[in-house]
C-alpha cells in the first residue's frame, strides 16, 4: 500500500479505493464526484433525512443525538478517548472481528498509518489526532479475505461515503456481514507535510507542540511541551 499503487489524482483525498484491485471504482464512490446522498440516506436509515428539523438539515437523518464524554479520560487521547473506547467495547463483546482505524507513523506522530486492530487492548495505541491522508478503506478487501467478516470502522466523512456506497457489493462478494461504522468530523484536509508546514508557522519550536484542536469557536487551541497552552 505505498504510494506507487495509487494512481495519481489531484483532487483526491486518498481515502483507499484507488489503491484497491478495481480503482475506476472512484468515480462511483466517491464524495466529491457525484454524491448521492438521499440515496444512501435510504440505503442506511431507511429514510431521507427531514430538512425541517435543524439537526437532519446539518447531520443527515438521525435518531437521537447526544453529547457524552468519558468520566476517566484516555491517557493518550485527544479528548476523553471516547471515540476509541467505542471500539474497544465492540471487540470486548464480540460484536465485531476487527476495528480498522490508524494508528501514528513509527516516523512521525503526526502522520496517520491504516491500521487493522484484532484486540481491544491494541486499541490504545490508537487514541489521539493525526493529520494527513490515509487510505484506509483500502483495508477492507484484504480484512475480508482474512475471514474477517463483521468489521467496524473508524474513518472520517470522505471515507465513510466509500464505505456505504461500495458495503452492498461487499456483502454480496466478499461475505461481509456486519459494518459498523463510527464517524468522526474532519476538519480539512491536506497532506502531513503541509500540516509540518502548519506547525511551524504557528511555532519557533514546532516540534515542542503536542497537542492541537481545531475548535468550535474558530480558534485553534495549541499545546506545548511543558503545558504551556495558546489560542
Amino acid at each position: 500500500m505505498n504510494d506507487s499503487t495509487s494512481p495519481f489524482r489531484s483532487l483526491c483525498t486518498d481515502c483507499g479505493i484507488s489503491r484497491t484491485d478495481d480503482p475506476k471504482r472512484c468515480g462511483k464512490v466517491c464524495q466529491f464526484i457525484k454524491p448521492d446522498y438521499p440515496g444512501l440516506d435510504m440505503q442506511v436509515h431507511g429514510r431521507q433525512r427531514d430538512p425541517a428539523r435543524d439537526n437532519e438539515r446539518h447531520f443527515g437523518a438521525v435518531r437521537a443525538m447526544y453529547r457524552a464524554s468519558l468520566r476517566k479520560p484516555s491517557s493518550g487521547a485527544q479528548w476523553t478517548g471516547i471515540t476509541p473506547r467505542i471500539a474497544e467495547r465492540l471487540l470486548e463483546t464480540g460484536r465485531v472481528d476487527a476495528v480498522l482505524t490508524m494508528k501514528a507513523d513509527a516516523s512521525d506522530r503526526w502522520k496517520p498509518e491504516p491500521v487493522l486492530i484484532l484486540k481491544a487492548e491494541d486499541m490504545a495505541q490508537c487514541r489521539g489526532m493525526r493529520m494527513g491522508y490515509a487510505p484506509l478503506v483500502a483495508l477492507i478487501e484484504p480484512a475480508l479475505k482474512q475471514g474477517l467478516r463483521r468489521l467496524a470502522v473508524i474513518a472520517i466523512p470522505c471515507q465513510v461515503y466509500a464505505l456505504r456506497a461500495l458495503q452492498a457489493q461487499w456483502e454480496r462478494e466478499h461475505g461481509l456481514t456486519r459494518l459498523v461504522v463510527i464517524g468522526i468530523p474532519c476538519s480539512d484536509n491536506t497532506t502531513t507535510e503541509n500540516f509540518h508546514h502548519f506547525l511551524s508557522l504557528l511555532s519557533p519550536k514546532p516540534q515542542d507542540i503536542d497537542y492541537l484542536e481545531f475548535r468550535s469557536d474558530y480558534r485553534v487551541e495549541v499545546r506545548e511541551a511543558g503545558g504551556k497552552v495558546r489560542f
